[in-house]
């Protein structure tokens, strides 16, 4: 294929807003549509070549893949070095273990497959992971293991009929993306069939399936519309929007604005040739490589510089950025690049294979010796061991606690009534699920039944029977089915409650009022920006004892307040979480001990939730009687 230095342009259009947006830099809130920008330019790319050398009859399967592994595999394999070393400099001995299985999931190209199931609620932030962005090198190189051999097939099976048949694959890939992106949004970000399509938009452009404009008129037409939507998916999206929405707007946008050179320069391709332009794009796959790994180490070990975020810091990064990606483009990529023809497949595919076998070795040996404790002190150790709590046991995960949609409430386990004792009824999110092991330890003379789901704040809210999501029917059966046929002494409310859930909350609240059920409200608990048992281990490691207090979660005390007036008003109880966590500038950080209080940024341990269960029982003691007397 003839080189196309508007592609290089795109390729900078894809690799900026990422970086802006992973950087912190505000102003840019679609920025991560790049990776999108980036499958559509590959496909386009790499399918067109392997349809050439197939119609010339010239294909062969040794030789893509040896290209794909001088392509890849240096610069990232460099990546994985730099990684690793930090990660045993920095990362404490759970850290390190989650980085080994990263890092050999993504030596295997299977991280995609890896971070999807680990995804989970409670994981680790996205923040904390060096080697999370390997997942978009995992779709293209699962694409990649199975589209040549299809399109072989294709050709000989059914050479008139190849491009419709890969028109079709991809019509199913959007289908599939549409159908399950209801119920878990998660699978089709990172799983190669609901991202396939992406890359099989660019290949048929490539192969001539969808036809590029040809006048003028029409080029400068197609690369204006492609244009308009690529920024507005950047500087209009939404992390919050559609995902399929978001896809689609930067997959199309990018498949205009390079069918728009196809048959000779546009204006937007003239723009997007611009050197400085180019140059961004040539360096573009060190760039993404680099660029979160460095952004990771600063925000969670401050590695570059002490302080570990802001916009100062986030330009910073950018830059930091650049210049590793243009050593990396320079000294790794380009040699590489450059002995495709002088060597062997077996060389390349041999010293592959020895590179992916140590690494993988390395990352057996970190995970035996149980991410090497012995780098830290041992109260370090036994502190930091807590980012790996399993709360299942305590939030009673599958049960009472719904954690994914498909996950059901057990109606016996979790919401039977007692008739010997006042019975209380728990409902909300993973911030109510934390309180019901705290609250029923404290109040056993109370029976509290449990109606919990993953971000699920508890409102009465109308409900299409068509939702199938484990949030929405919950909330249906507990005030529409349940409630209607069930007498409760109290209902207690509980969530992390956000400004904008008080319209909701306070039409729950008069919806319950009206119906006669004494209802109180429990507020949000204090946050942290991180890990609480992270930023306790870092405390005594840089003996810095109010690391955790300076990174707070701001606004929380004064939502707490306000919502306390709200509730009030409405003639509901108000307790407040975050009064039985701190008084004044203090806040408890240990529930016993070394045990922390919460294990996350917000979520209380078992040991902490019956702290807080005792706290928050004083303030219900003097209703207890009351309610009490009126269930006998």
């Amino acid at each position: 294929m003839k080189y196309r230095a508007d592609i290089d342009g795109l390729r900078a259009l894809a690799v900026v807003p990422v970086l802006l947006y992973h950087a912190g830099i505000p102003g840019f809130p679609g920025g991560f549509v790049g990776v999108d920008i980036f499958f559509v330019i590959s496909g386009y790319l790499i399918c067109g070549m392997i349809d050439a050398d197939i119609r010339q009859g010239t294909f062969s399967l040794g030789d893509f893949y040896k290209r794909r592994i001088l392509r890849i595999l240096p610069a990232l394999f460099a990546v994985f070095l730099a990684t690793g070393i930090l990660a045993y400099i920095y990362a404490m001995p759970v850290e390190l273990e989650d980085h080994a299985r990263s890092l050999a999931s993504a030596v295997g190209s299977v991280s995609n497959i890896y971070f999807a199931g680990t995804a989970g609620y409670f994981d680790a932030p996205a923040e904390t992971k060096p080697l999370l962005h390997t997942w978009s090198l995992g779709v293209e190189e699962q694409f990649y293991l199975i589209v040549p051999l299809l399109m072989l097939l294709g050709w000989r099976v059914a050479p008139k009929r190849a491009g419709l048949l890969f028109a079709v694959a991809a019509a199913l890939s959007f289908a599939a993306a549409l159908a399950i992106n209801h119920r878990n949004t998660t699978f089709v970000f990172y799983l190669t069939p609901f991202r396939a399509w992406e890359l099989a938009l660019g290949a048929l452009l490539s192969i001539g399936f969808v036809r590029a404009p040809r006048t003028a008129l029409w080029k400068d037409s197609c690369g204006a519309a492609g244009m308009l939507l690529l920024l507005g998916a950047i500087f209009l999206g939404s992390p919050s929007a559609p995902l399929p929405l978001m896809m689609s707007l930067a997959s199309i946008g990018a498949a205009l604005v390079i069918a728009s050179g196809e048959n000779g320069i546009s204006t937007v391709g003239r723009l997007l040739s611009l050197r400085p332009v180019v140059f961004i794009g040539l360096i573009s796959y060190s760039l993404y490589l680099w660029h979160w790994p460095l952004i990771v180490f600063q925000r969670t070990d401050a590695f570059l510089l002490p302080q570990a975020s802001g916009i100062a810091t986030g330009m910073m990064l950018i830059a930091v950025s650049i210049v590793v990606a243009w050593l990396s483009w320079k000294f790794v990529e380009m040699p590489f690049r450059s002995k495709a023809r002088e060597t062997s497949r077996a060389a390349v595919f041999g010293v592959a294979s020895v590179a992916m076998a140590s690494a993988a070795a390395l990352c057996g040996l970190v995970l035996f010796a149980g991410g090497a404790p012995f780098r830290f002190p041992e109260r370090v150790v036994g502190i930091a061991s807590y980012l790996a709590y399993d709360p299942s046991t305590a939030f009673r995960s599958g049960q009472c606690y719904l954690a994914t949609n498909r996950q059901q409430l057990d109606i016996r386990t979790c919401m039977t009534t007692d008739e010997t004792r006042p019975n209380y009824l728990l409902v909300g999110d993973s911030h109510a699920a934390h309180l019901w092991s705290g609250l029923s330890a404290a109040m056993p003379a109370v029976n509290i039944m449990q109606a919990t789901a993953s971000a699920c704040r508890p409102a009465v809210l109308p409900v299409s029977r068509l939702d199938t999501r484990a949030c929405p029917k919950l909330m249906q059966f507990v005030f529409d089915d349940f409630l209607v046929g069930n007498r409760v002494d109290r209902i207690l409310l509980a969530g992390a409650w956000k400004d904008e859930d008080v319209p909701a909350l306070i039409d729950t609240i008069e919806v319950l009022k009206s119906r006669g059920f004494d209802v109180a409200v429990l507020g949000p608990i204090v946050e942290y920006d991180g890990a609480l048992p992270r930023l306790l281990a870092d405390e005594i490691l840089r003996n810095s004892p109010s690391i955790a207090s300076r990174t707070r979660t701001a606004g929380i005390r004064e939502r707490d307040r306000a919502l306390g007036r709200i509730v009030a008003a409405k003639g509901a109880t108000y307790l407040s979480v975050y009064d039985a966590v701190c008084r004044g500038a203090f806040c408890d950080e240990f529930a016993e001990g070394d045990v922390p209080l919460q294990f996350d940024a917000g979520h209380l341990t078992a040991k902490g939730s019956e702290v807080v269960g005792r706290r928050l029982s004083a303030g219900l003691a003097g209703q207890l009687a009351r309610a009490g007397h009126v269930s006998h």
